[in-house]
């Protein structure tokens, strides 16, 4: 969509612990990409006043819309076409011509891992975001001597849970250096 890769970590977030306590404003914006959405939906309104954009992209159920109603969730139906970055903030323009300021939106992008990693033949598993590399507690892969972190194995992107993985990776390889573990 026009307008989301220019705004991405500036006005566009994926993870609301991560960026829902700065925009604690009026104005937070969800666009669904899938049913993922619900989690952003019902997760950001303890930030601020929260709008579900559902972007022809998912259609929530009877069930859904009342937990979504329970937590304060606006839902907005219909396409969006374009994000327009504004002095204090990100303008979503639906396909309608429908304007909406924000103070930021959130997305649930979908993982898509390097080429390396087939190249590689590490195991694969499925999570809510798409493949990622299955790793154990070591962060060992199913190839010995393949160690994996960040976000190529886990589907939650956080920096300070990519630094911990990153540690428990460099430990597990240098024991395997030097004790053939």
């Amino acid at each position: 969509m026009p307008g989301l890769a220019e705004l991405w970590g500036k006005h566009v977030f994926h993870c609301p612990y991560c960026h829902g306590y700065e925009l604690g404003k009026e104005g937070i914006g969800v666009l669904a990409t899938s049913e993922l959405a619900m989690h952003h939906g019902l997760m950001l309104p303890g930030w601020g006043a929260t709008t579900l954009f559902l972007n022809d992209a998912f259609a929530p159920n009877a069930e859904q819309l009342a937990q979504l109603k329970a937590r304060g969730t606006q839902v907005e139906y219909g396409a969006a076409a374009r994000l327009n970055e504004q002095a204090e903030g990100v303008e979503l323009v639906m396909q309608d011509d429908r304007m909406f300021p924000l103070v930021g939106v959130f997305v649930a992008p979908r993982i898509h891992l390097s080429p390396l990693i087939a190249q590689l033949g590490c195991e694969l598993e499925e999570s809510s975001m798409g493949s990622i590399v299955k790793t154990d507690a070591m962060q060992t892969t199913s190839i010995p001597g393949v160690f994996a972190c960040g976000d190529i194995a886990r589907a939650a992107g956080s920096v300070t849970f990519a630094v911990a993985d990153g540690a428990m990776a460099g430990l597990a390889a240098h024991r395997t250096l030097m004790f053939g573990i």
